[in-house]
């Protein structure tokens, strides 16, 4: 197993920043603009919900250093079963959520080439699903080279671009006003700072991706808690300076309804080329955090295989220990809701916004399992009432940003459990007790 061990810490962080900086941060700006100044208060909720996470996921795996993320806890905590269809669920929203990142690609793709057929649209995104895929495949050491790259390629802009913008402030733009939402709307200021916290946490997304290849990862218990909170620190820093300084240079009402809000300040900046260089910065930061979570996807299956949990076609690595035939799967899978896109645009984004919901239900029983697991990983009362708190605040953190999409994320998450019982009763016999 050592000879795997090829993930060092600054892959590493760069997988926590690839996992979670993808392309919330060139919709989120235009998204929280009807909200005005509220949609601050949500990146603070989110904010330190996706801290508490990095610092429950951390100690959850300095505890459990193993391959395959979320389910390794779960089971610990309340046994296989439940084990099964966390990895399931887990696994089936680590790759369906690419697509995303596959179709925006191709968007912005167009907007430099020009309109494409919906043939050639759909090339690209295959070519690049299967890119990806076969980087992956070559193994983990060359996916961690790539992914820094493309982390330090896309931090870049995201780091250029504010102080860019900075100098174009205006503060009358960013004032403390009163949200239409609210004054259209019978909810209450709180029920709004919920709504907007889910929006916003869509962008820490993969708060957790460091944890899943855990045994690939030298010095696993010192480097993937090291690498998750430096990691969402940072991508929380710039989200937050992103969002002040686009907002600082034309203001909330000129965000409504835009697609593409940094195209929308550049415009009002610069008036050529602004659109070629919004559209490189925005593949370079999808085809980034699809790498990253290709690489999560492909080490959730294998994980899950190694505990007893998947069959074992989950099982099949190559020599560099990459899982191929999870990789490739995973890649098949994605198909069907790149040809969906086709024929219904939109769609697919609405799909996702309730799947943001389904990861935090993850983050939720992992939070749960954590809590049940304190007793016995900590001997003082200290100790205890420290791993008390961080559990306590993360599970309340994770209810109220869930808390205004209960049912469709229900619904959805109901769903995922029915699909997966069939693939369980096949496989229960192989499921088979270990020691985790």
């Amino acid at each position: 197993m050592s000879r795997h061990k090829e993930l060092g810490f600054v892959a590493l962080v760069s997988i926590v920043i690839g996992g979670q900086l993808g392309s919330g941060a060139f919709v989120l700006p235009a998204q929280l603009a009807p909200l005005k100044t509220i949609g601050m208060l949500g990146w603070i909720v989110s904010v330190a919900s996706a801290i508490s996470l990095a610092l429950v996921f951390s100690d959850l795996s300095s505890h459990l250093p193993k391959n395959g993320g979320p389910h390794v806890y779960v089971s610990a905590a309340f046994g296989r079963v439940a084990a099964f269809f966390t990895a399931w669920i887990y696994w089936i929203i680590s790759w369906s959520s690419n697509s995303v990142l596959l179709v925006t690609i191709a968007g912005y793709l167009t907007t430099i080439t020009g309109q494409l057929t919906t043939f050639e649209i759909f090339t690209v995104e295959i070519l690049t699903l299967f890119l990806i895929t076969y980087i992956n495949i070559v193994g983990m050491e060359f996916s961690g080279i790539i992914e820094t790259v493309l982390t330090a390629l896309k931090i870049l802009p995201l780091l250029v671009l504010p102080v860019v913008f900075f100098m174009f402030f205006d503060p009358e733009f960013f004032n403390f006003s009163v949200s239409e939402h609210i004054k259209n709307t019978n909810e209450s200021v709180l029920s709004t700072i919920a709504t907007t916290s889910l929006l916003t946490f869509w962008g820490f997304i993969g708060v957790e991706s460091a944890t899943t290849p855990a045994e690939n990862v030298k010095n696993p218990k010192k480097n993937i808690p090291r690498a998750l909170i430096i990691g969402t620190s940072c991508v929380a820093l710039i989200y937050i300076i992103n969002t002040i300084s686009i907002t600082g240079v034309v203001g909330f009402d000129k965000l409504l309804n835009s697609t593409a809000p940094y195209a929308v300040v550049m415009g009002s900046i610069f008036d050529n080329y602004s659109h070629v260089t919004i559209s490189l910065m925005a593949i370079i930061v999808c085809v980034g955090t699809l790498n990253a979570w290709t690489l999560t996807g492909g080490q959730i299956a294998y994980g899950a295989y190694k505990d007893g949990l998947f069959p074992k076609i989950f099982g099949k690595v190559n020599k560099s220990g990459a899982p191929t035939t999870a990789l490739l799967i995973a890649a098949v899978g994605i198909i069907p809701f790149l040809v969906l896109e086709q024929f219904e645009t939109g769609r697919l984004d609405r799909l996702i916004g309730i799947l943001a919901s389904v990861f935090l239900y993850v983050y939720l029983i992992c939070c749960i399992s954590y809590l049940k697991l304190i007793n016995k990983w900590y001997k003082t009362k200290r100790e205890k009432l420290k791993a008390r708190i961080l559990a306590h605040f993360s599970i309340i953190s994770c209810i109220f940003v869930l808390s205004q999409s209960i049912v469709s994320s229900i619904i959805v998450l109901v769903i995922f459990i029915l699909v997966g019982i069939p693939i369980f009763l096949k496989y229960k016999n192989v499921i088979k007790a270990i020691s985790v």
